[in-house]
């Protein structure tokens, strides 16, 4: 991964990129946390949906993801740093991710700009991203639908039987990378009640 390319797209959308966060870190991995748009109802905090259709589309994306981050405590208002699920793999290579300590600027654009880049969505106007509070407590998972934007926030995923279900089966799928079943494996040792 070139994270002088990573820093300059985060840049475009007015994000700063603080660096990479330790692979051994007891968070839950970002492959994992990227499900929470499956999580089931009564392990969802909350949920915002926006029509695609709206003429203000892309700022009510990004007043609705900044609402929905701040009171679900992605981050407090005051210090809006978190993490980014990141692809770290070259090109044409299996997907692997990793966390991203990114914090906001002044001026910012999740939903245009920011999806444009390819890091945080598909597309000026497609957000699709994960991302984690540092501490590992909030999870909010943006995806595109036929005709809407979904927020899904996930809050203490590591107590939502689903996620720690759904654990234990991604580490004895085939494809899920020995970096991601290291991840789980820590994640669930962390984390055991």
């Amino acid at each position: 991964m070139d994270e002088s390319r990573l820093a300059d797209s985060l840049a475009e959308a007015g994000l700063k990129y603080l660096g990479m966060i330790d692979s051994t870190a007891r968070l839950i991995p970002p492959a994992l946390a990227g499900f929470a748009n499956s999580c089931p109802a009564e392990g969802v905090a909350d949920v915002e949906y926006l029509m695609s259709d709206d003429p203000q589309f892309l700022e009510k994306v990004n007043s609705g993801w900044y609402r929905l981050s701040r009171e679900g405590g992605l981050f407090p208002s005051g210090d809006p740093e978190f993490l980014l699920a990141v692809n770290c793999a070259e090109p044409d290579e299996p997907r692997v991710w990793r966390w991203a300590r990114i914090s906001l600027s002044d001026q910012w654009d999740i939903a245009g700009t920011g999806a444009a880049t390819g890091v945080l969505g598909n597309g000026s106007g497609l957000p699709a991203f994960v991302m984690l509070s540092l501490d590992g407590n909030t999870i909010v998972r943006a995806q595109q639908g036929e005709k809407s934007t979904e927020f899904v926030l996930v809050r203490e995923p590591h107590h939502v039987q689903f996620f720690r279900q759904l654990a234990v089966q991604m580490s004895r799928w085939p494809d899920t990378t020995e970096l991601t079943k290291a991840a789980i494996e820590r994640w669930l040792t962390a984390t055991a009640e």
